[in-house]
């Protein structure tokens, strides 16, 4: 374990692309965590009471819904970008 660790946890051959991988797996994590009870809210509520909101409302969660969807996709390509530094150089 230790001799894999010191062969490709050190050995990071592009940390530029780690680091920005870290940060967006970070942001997508915040951004999914913190819409999701928030869509599950609007999502939950009756037929009737989510037709008596506002119009302002119901825009507040279409755009959660947008939000969740695009921290989804930083999650995914920071997770990407991650895995792609990380063992770019496995196979020497």
């Amino acid at each position: 374990m230790v001799h894999f660790l010191k062969k490709y946890l050190v050995n990071i051959q592009n940390p530029t692309w780690f680091f920005i991988g870290i940060i967006l797996l970070i942001l997508g994590s915040f951004v999914t965590v913190f819409d999701y009870p928030q869509i599950q809210y609007f999502e939950n509520m009756d037929s009737e009471m989510y037709a008596t909101l506002e119009s302002e409302q119901k825009e507040i969660h279409n755009r959660l819904i947008i939000e969740f969807s695009i921290g989804i996709v930083i999650l995914l390509a920071g997770g990407a970008l991650f895995v792609v530094s990380f063992f770019r150089n496995f196979k020497k």
